[in-house]
């Protein structure tokens, strides 16, 4: 088991490794993510305010809790998408919550590997009128999860809240090596009713917001609080909030809860984002030096072996392990409890915990999700950091490496001494690179929408991605003429050591203003010999213009298209 590596060495070195790619990047696309607690209604507005076109987003997330009907949210949408040049990427619903993803067309070859997921978290994990839906994809070179929850409400169920966070965060697994799990994403975007608080009596409450001091009421918000103290969403960023209270509302007003149940208003309506292997997560990767560790042997020989990854399972099945950023609530784990481990099946959701049992609390928030999240990342970084390291951050400092220690990083104080220290090391670049992989460009309510008790809310957010690949599939013509009497032929390029057709790849006729080709398809035909053949009988009879889409079974997603003319 290795107990002494040169620490320091590997925190930079790995945020270089995160940065490589953003060095390479050649876009940045705009991600518009919504919010709306609908209050058991249908649309009676226009919603086309909500989805930020105005913006020229690049990929839009919508999320809708307490649905009046799950299919008038999402069909409003999608009429409005539809005329914008946009399609959707994938849709799930759980009881009254949904989300679903739209994309611009021209990003269509390069979003692939969709999955969903969802969590149910009511009523002791039975009912999904709470917990979580989730859609992820490949985008380009990153994979990125897209998350919308509805967290337990009430002021003082802070704690349930935590545990259905966790609960979400653990339980979501998906088929993709580059990603199976939501932590193992670069992006995860978490939207949703999460119900936190402001920790504050109701008189003083208002009082602040009829006076423009809302944001004096920040500090008291709940889930900064959890956060900061590393309850929950440990590693997720949001942006500045600047906008009052979007809960609870009179409905059709802006007149905050009048009602018998008189409820305190509060920032129920959030965006996060978190960007992988943060700083504190890398911390508990890489297992640190103690205070007193002075080794400095040369990370050049540090290999991880199979027989390394097993002390390191072992290591924190029976040590006194504290939790904090990077993997849940700063509890103990005991090594009684720690021992007793449990296999995880696919699909399979786990037992719910009774959260009052502070011992299994503590087990849920340290066990499951530090020993997984430690030994992926581990498995994942270790070893090119320990094969480029000492090099990069010689070059990128230009002097011998910095001694770091595991509460450097821990402690935010003591972080930010050492990213001083870092910068005066001349890697301030790093350091802001990293921490902007994920740049906020909007974050607001909509306190026009009056038909709930909640405001909708909105966030732009600007991410990196290398625009520079090749489409995995595409059709050997832009434009195909079909002519009535005729049959037709499509044929396709792949790149080059991307695996061969699946039997059950199929080509669509669908209209131009398609959104969803298993939605909107005139005619199919699956793919045979890497071609697909549509019998004259096929033909519309009539001369119009339509688009051809390829449906890949393997990537899960529509990956290509073309303009099909019929004579």
């Amino acid at each position: 088991m290795i107990t002494h590596l040169h620490h320091h060495v590997l925190i930079v070195p790995l945020l270089l490794l995160i940065l490589t790619t953003h060095d390479n990047m050649v876009t940045s696309l705009k991600v518009h993510i919504v919010t709306y607690n609908t209050g058991n209604t249908r649309p009676r507005e226009n919603v086309a305010p909500l989805l930020g076109l105005e913006l020229d987003p690049d990929i839009i997330s919508v999320g809708f809790e307490e649905l009046g009907d799950t299919d008038d949210w999402e069909n409003e949408v999608d009429k409005i998408l539809a005329k914008r040049g946009y399609y959707r990427v994938k849709l799930v619903t759980m009881s009254i919550m949904q989300i679903v993803v739209f994309a611009k067309k021209e990003h269509m070859p390069f979003i692939t590997h969709i999955q969903t997921e969802y969590t149910k978290t009511g009523f002791g994990g039975t009912y999904g009128n709470k917990g979580g839906t989730s859609v992820r994809f490949r985008l380009y070179d990153k994979t990125v999860a897209m998350v919308n929850t509805h967290l337990s409400a009430h002021m003082d169920q802070v704690h349930i809240r935590d545990e259905e966070y966790w609960n979400i965060m653990s339980e979501q697994d998906f088929d993709d090596p580059m990603s199976e799990h939501l932590y193992d994403h670069d992006y995860v975007f978490w939207s949703g009713d999460l119900n936190y608080r402001i920790q504050l009596g109701n008189e003083e409450v208002r009082t602040a917001i009829k006076d423009g001091k809302h944001l004096d009421l920040l500090s008291h918000d709940q889930l900064h609080q959890e956060k900061q103290a590393g309850h929950a969403f440990i590693g997720f960023h949001e942006a500045d909030i600047t906008f009052p209270p979007t809960y609870k509302f009179d409905p059709e007003t802006d007149i905050y809860d009048t009602s018998h149940k008189n409820r305190v208003p509060a920032w129920c309506d959030r965006v996060l984002w978190r960007i992988k292997a943060e700083r504190a997560e890398i911390a508990h990767a890489l297992n640190w030096a103690g205070e007193g560790d002075t080794d400095t042997s040369s990370l050049s020989s540090f290999t991880l072996s199979a027989s390394d990854m097993s002390d390191l399972e072992s290591d924190f099945s029976s040590d006194h392990c504290e939790v904090d950023g990077a993997c849940g609530s700063k509890q103990f784990l005991s090594p009684d409890n720690a021992k007793k481990k449990t296999k995880k099946k696919k699909k399979k959701k786990k037992k719910q915990i009774d959260v009052s049992d502070e011992e299994a609390y503590s087990n849920r928030s340290t066990w499951e999700m530090m020993r997984k999240r430690t030994i992926s990342l581990m498995k994942k970084t270790a070893v090119y950091a320990a094969t480029t390291g000492s090099a990069m951050l010689r070059t990128a400092t230009g002097s011998a490496p910095i001694k770091v220690h595991k509460a450097d990083v821990a402690d935010p104080e003591r972080f930010k001494n050492l990213m001083n220290t870092l910068e005066r090391e001349k890697v301030s670049l790093v350091k802001e690179k990293y921490e902007n992989c994920v740049k906020p460009l909007v974050y607001k309510s909509h306190p026009e929408f009056k038909q709930s008790d909640h405001k909708p809310v909105s966030a732009l957010l600007e991410v990196g991605v290398n625009t520079n690949l090749t489409p995995v599939i595409k059709f050997q013509n832009d434009k195909y003429t079909w002519k009535k009497g005729e049959k037709l032929v499509v044929s396709f390029d792949v790149r080059p050591g991307i695996p061969g057709f699946s039997s059950w790849d199929w080509v669509a006729i669908v209209e131009q203003k398609w959104t969803d080709p298993h939605k909107h398809y005139i005619s199919y035909q699956y793919v045979a010999k890497e071609t697909a053949k549509f019998p004259w009988e096929y033909h519309p009879g009539v001369a119009r213009t339509l688009n051809l889409v390829f449906v890949s079974s393997k990537m899960n997603a529509p990956v290509a298209s073309a303009l099909l003319e019929c004579l």
